[in-house]
């Protein structure tokens, strides 16, 4: 089976790993690097496989369809994607003690 795409939203990008790589890197510069080769292993985990992450469960029709899986060796950072006919589009990654009903709110991503 051919691996899906990839397409990481702008944001997730621009923000959401910058500030998780800056959060880490406070603490423990390595630890930040290690998060990114993590977080590269875990895309590539979810082009291989796109089910593999759980369904998130919700009422809200803008976030029907969309997963969740755990950063490799990260399990407190998540990341939430939608499974899409031509794609795995990345939609948030974020630290699961998050409150992410109020995330998914206040950033609404598509």
């Amino acid at each position: 089976m051919a691996e899906a795409r990839i397409d990481q939203h702008s944001a997730v990008i621009e923000q959401d790993l910058p500030d998780i790589y800056s959060f880490i890197a406070e603490r423990d510069p390595a630890a930040a690097e290690r998060v990114l080769d993590a977080m590269e292993r875990t895309l590539r985990q979810l082009a291989r496989d796109p089910d593999c992450g759980a369904p998130y469960p919700t009422r809200n029709r803008k976030l029907r369809g969309l997963r969740m899986f755990p950063i490799s060796d990260f399990r407190n950072y998540l990341v939430f994607y939608r499974v899409e006919p031509a794609s795995i589009r990345i939609l948030y990654v974020t630290h699961g003690a998050r409150h992410l009903l109020r995330l998914f709110r206040r950033e609404p991503r598509e």
